[in-house]
């Protein structure tokens, strides 16, 4: 960081909260938040607090250097609802080393003190800093595929433990890998098949699933002897 910054100098900047920006906003995901008022949430006056102090030092930066916050200590006296214009203010309290410490100060267009507090920030390589989170990054994709791989492995375990059944033709269970249907099911080719060999006289004979081949003495069906259910 290029020397430069003055202690005591104010930086600001204006916002004006927005209505997504409530505290239901803030993580929606979660009912605590959810069920929170229409107002400026404490977690995006933190975000205002530290705008001021970002841009105080920018200025002050070598390339490849940015800043992160280290430090918030703040209280949130009055609320904000949506279309309030707020106004926050920070001074430079100390220098130490690479760290800089703010007093910060949130008032909104009636001059009432919505926040106050202090910040610190410091100022990092960015290059460092990227190769460390691609690192935290690998190390979360480890984590899932382990978890991925040992879901998958225990799955294994209990399709295994699963009993297969089918039904033969005569409605029952089998053990095995069954190749029949149950009565109730029958495809469209076969009741084609059954149209079709009604017109021959009457006398039916089912035709097997594909690769099946019937074995022992032809089994006949005569439809006009057959009560319908």
């Amino acid at each position: 960081m290029r020397p430069g910054l003055v202690i005591g100098a104010p930086h600001i900047v204006r916002y004006t909260v927005p209505m997504h920006q409530t505290v239901p906003g803030l993580l929606p995901a979660l009912a605590e938040f959810r069920r929170g008022q229409p107002v400026f949430a404490t977690g995006f006056m933190v975000g205002l607090m530290e705008a001021p102090c970002m841009a105080a030092v920018y200025p002050h930066l070598e390339p490849g250097e940015v800043t992160v916050g280290t430090l918030i200590n703040m209280t949130h006296v009055a609320p904000s609802p949506p279309g309030t214009s707020l106004l926050a203010e920070a001074r430079a309290r100390a220098i130490d080393g690479r760290s800089v410490h703010f007093d910060v100060v949130v008032a909104d267009h009636a001059g009432e003190v919505a926040a106050a507090g202090e910040h610190a920030l410091r100022v990092i390589d960015v290059a460092q800093f990227r190769d460390r989170l691609a690192a935290k990054q690998a190390q979360l994709r480890h984590h899932y595929s382990a978890d991925l791989s040992s879901d998958h492995q225990r799955l294994g375990r209990q399709q295994q433990k699963l009993p297969v059944t089918a039904m033969v033709k005569d409605g029952t269970r089998a053990r095995g890998r069954g190749l029949w249907r149950g009565k109730h099911l029958t495809t469209t080719r076969e009741r084609k098949t059954t149209r079709q060999g009604a017109k021959g006289g009457g006398l039916l004979r089912p035709r097997p699933p594909a690769g099946m081949t019937l074995t022992g003495p032809r089994t006949t069906v005569d439809r006009r002897a057959t009560p319908r259910p």
